[in-house]
């Protein structure tokens, strides 16, 4: 919403007001024979050449120009005086806007000039603060007139600068003055409304650079205004294509996107705010859709739902869902990270709903959208990265409905542990047995002292790390519908509608009484286990269950008979055990994403990823299970090397660890200085970064630390003489030796297991004291 605090088109009017008040020495009654002369010589020439019967030469245009240009200077000083508006009143009785605007269709192919020169006299019987004259029938008829034929008009550019001043100098006005709003806005037909003003402003709204910037900031006050105007709502949403063309621009703009980009680091993941500055098509749809996100947020109801709607099918299921499944695997690298740039950059909740509602619902060659995202997590290296960096971000949200498809509709049934388990879900671990299980498993290798001081060895920093995490996780889930927590939820039947979604406080989960997660359901469908047909129900105690384990309930045949996690956790699962074997970079995604998920304080997950003592299905292996396995491989592999030689390798690979954590705490503290200095600028990009770079630039995780060094090269379009060029020399590109071979990556894995295990007793214990602290409140 800067762009409603921050217009550019301020200083731009600025230029036309005098540097300073006028001198005691203004002469009022000069000032107005000066302006009444100027106005003759001009009405002499529009005399003498109107109705064609004296030819008009070059120097009747310029002089009409240049007594133009003396008169608007007059005016303005007169405006600015305080004094007398006798040069107002005279243009105003002598109906000089009529006539200069009647002369100038005849002027042929200096019509265009002349438009810019009358364009820049309304700009300043605008600007003027003091003088409500502005707000006279004359004026604004005259200036309506001129409007209306400027429409479906193509001018050079120093006319739609002009315009689109003078159009947002409007606008401005239209806030603050609901009587000038009354003399543009035009609903005698109620069938054919009539708001040029905003109609002339929507070509503008794709454009890149200042003139597209003032546009938007221009039509986001023309939002702002239709929530407290339904009339102006209703021409919005019905009458004027801004929603289709803001839906439509969105995809050909994305159809401007590099397809693949040519990045050669190994450990990159994602885009971020440096490549959206690198790549202009990029930076220009980010624009358009930070506006798309700016309007949602500030608009009446009615626009919203209309522009999710076309947004939806127009640009989410036809471009974006066919970029999401191409065949050839950079192009879908590339668009899995367009993909989670655009989710990470949008604040508003009702388009939030709206991509979420795209992912969980939307059915593509016979799948839903996450689940293919979950079956990419096996891909290859980029794939897989880029993939791991997008579901971090899906779970980062905080959303009930993305968490439900995602974890708990799985483990509600508590198929996955043993039904004498069952009770144990909600068990708070007072001794912290947890923790000093994780701790038990760290692998048996002598570590260096090098990295005391680093976050490496600062079992504090994790447990302050995890106590942020899990109170602000904590806060978000709070208005959840369900506790997940092994009792039977019960079904609020409710529908979820698109307009009051928008105004949630929160976007995870629709409204006060529904997770929102009923309302993807297909009309007719009540939502189950798999999204469709039946209540959601899990047991609650062994009584609702038979002897062999299987549910009792008849309302449980909705959920998996067999043990079953889901195939994201399953998914995450098969990548850990194969820890060993796999690349350094996604390891470190891999344990970063799990930790995440264990910062959720939801009985059936912490119970899931954090209890020790639940006893599973045989069928079903445990976190602490996986963890085990890897502590005895590791340990296996290096008793094969002699102390000396385990010892080197040791140092060398904590070098490189270590190194990675110094670049990404310089690159942060360059990139927050950066941030700091350009949210001081008063001419302030439109979108600068500034969510991606905030959500970039939390405290996170020692897995999500490590990973995130934005290292690339080669980006399309980069620029090498750019003013942030000191952010390349922090972010060398980061790879691993060439001469890494198998146990040099195994005690690469035994480091980043440890520390992780480190993490992991942290979340535990400091779970366990966010559970008692709120009991404790309860009571």
């Amino acid at each position: 919403m800067s762009w409603l605090r921050n217009s550019p088109f301020q200083s731009s009017l600025g230029k036309l007001l005098p540097l300073s008040s006028p001198t005691k020495d203004f002469d009022p009654t000069a000032c107005f024979d000066s302006f009444r002369k100027h106005w003759q010589q001009i009405n002499d020439i529009i005399r003498d050449t109107l109705g064609g019967s004296v030819p008009m030469k070059n120097d009747d245009i310029l002089a009409v120009f240049y007594n133009l240009d003396h008169m608007t200077t007059l005016l303005l000083l007169e405006l600015s005086s305080h004094s007398k508006l006798t040069c107002l009143e005279y243009l105003l009785s002598e109906n000089i806007l009529d006539k200069l605007y009647s002369w100038s269709l005849q002027t042929g192919k200096f019509e265009t000039a002349f438009r810019c020169e009358l364009l820049k006299l309304y700009e300043v019987l605008l600007s003027c603060s003091n003088s409500q004259s502005f707000i006279h029938y004359n004026v604004c008829h005259s200036l309506l007139k001129l409007l209306n034929s400027c429409l479906d008009k193509c001018f050079s550019v120093d006319v739609e600068k002009r315009l689109v001043v003078l159009l947002s100098s409007l606008c401005v006005g239209f806030l603050n003055n609901s009587r000038l709003l009354d003399l543009f806005f035009d609903n005698k037909d109620s069938e054919n409304p009539k708001f040029i003003v905003f109609s002339l402003l929507i070509p503008f709204v794709h454009r890149e650079g200042t003139l597209g910037q003032q546009a938007r900031d221009a039509l986001l006050h023309c939002m702002k205004i239709s929530k407290m105007n339904l009339n102006i709502a209703e021409f919005i949403a019905i009458h004027s294509d801004i929603c289709p063309y803001l839906a439509t621009g969105l995809s050909g703009l994305y159809s401007l996107l590099p397809r693949t980009l040519d990045i050669e680091a190994q450990d990159w993941h994602r885009l971020t705010p440096d490549d959206i500055n690198d790549l202009p098509e990029l930076a220009i749809f980010m624009n358009s859709l930070e506006f798309c996100n700016a309007a949602i947020e500030i608009a009446h109801p009615l626009v919203v739902s209309s522009l999710l709607e076309y947004i939806y099918q127009g640009f989410l299921v036809q471009v974006m869902g066919p970029a999401l499944l191409q065949s050839a695997l950079n192009e879908l690298t590339t668009a899995t990270a367009y993909f989670d740039m655009i989710m990470r950059s949008l604040t508003a909740p009702g388009l939030l709903y709206s991509f979420i509602k795209f992912i969980l619902v939307e059915d593509l060659d016979g799948q839903c959208i996450i689940d293919i995202f979950i079956e990419r997590i096996n891909g290859n290296q980029k794939l897989c990265l880029v993939t791991l960096a997008l579901m971090e971000t899906l779970i980062g949200l905080n959303c009930e409905d993305v968490m439900l498809e995602l974890v708990f509709k799985h483990l509600m049934s508590c198929n996955h542990i043993m039904a004498s388990q069952r009770s144990k879900i909600n068990y708070c671990d007072p001794h912290s047995k947890n923790a000093e299980t994780f701790l038990q498993l760290i692998p048996n290798i002598q570590r260096s002292k090098q990295c005391e001081g680093s976050l490496y060895g600062d079992y504090h920093a994790y447990l302050m790390d995890a106590r942020s995490k899990i109170e602000v996780c904590g806060l978000a889930t709070s208005v959840w519908v369900y506790s997940y927590n092994g009792e039977n939820p019960t079904y609020s039947g409710t529908k979820v509608s698109m307009e009051n979604v928008s105004d949630h406080p929160s976007l995870p989960s629709a409204d006060d009484v529904s997770s929102g997660y009923e309302s993807f359901a297909k009309p007719g469908e009540i939502v189950s286990e798999y999204g469709s047909g039946g209540e959601f129900d899990s047991p609650s105690s062994e009584s609702e269950t038979s002897n062999d384990g299987r549910n009792a309930n008849p309302a449980l045949q909705n959920f998996p008979s067999s043990p079953c996690i889901g195939p994201f956790l399953q998914a995450l699962f098969n990548k850990l055990e194969n820890m060993l074997a796999q690349n350094l970079f996604i390891n470190l995604h891999l344990t970063g994403l799990i930790s995440r998920l264990a910062i959720y304080s939801q009985p059936l997950l912490t119970s899931f990823l954090l209890d020790h003592s639940l006893i599973f299905q045989p069928s079903v292996r445990s976190l602490f299970q996986i963890l085990s396995s890897l502590k005895q491989s590791i340990e296996s592999k290096t008793s094969e090397c002699s102390p000396s030689q385990l010892s080197n390798i040791v140092l060398e690979s904590e070098a490189i660890l270590i190194d990675r954590e110094n670049k990404l705490v310089n690159l942060r503290k360059y990139a927050l200085q950066i941030l700091s200095n350009s949210s001081s600028c008063a001419d302030e990009k439109p979108w600068s970064g500034g969510n991606l770079l905030d959500r970039e630039n939390r405290k996170k995780g020692f897995s999500l630390n490590l990973n995130n060094v934005f290292s690339r090269q080669n980006i399309n379009n980069t620029n090498p003489n750019r003013s942030e060029q000191k952010v390349e020399d922090v972010k060398t590109n980061f790879r691993l030796p060439a001469n890494v071979d198998g146990i040099h990556n195994t005690i690469m894995c035994a480091i980043i297991l440890s520390e992780w295990l480190k993490e992991l007793a942290a979340i535990s214990q400091e779970h366990t004291v966010f559970r008692q602290s709120h009991e404790f409140e309860d009571t």
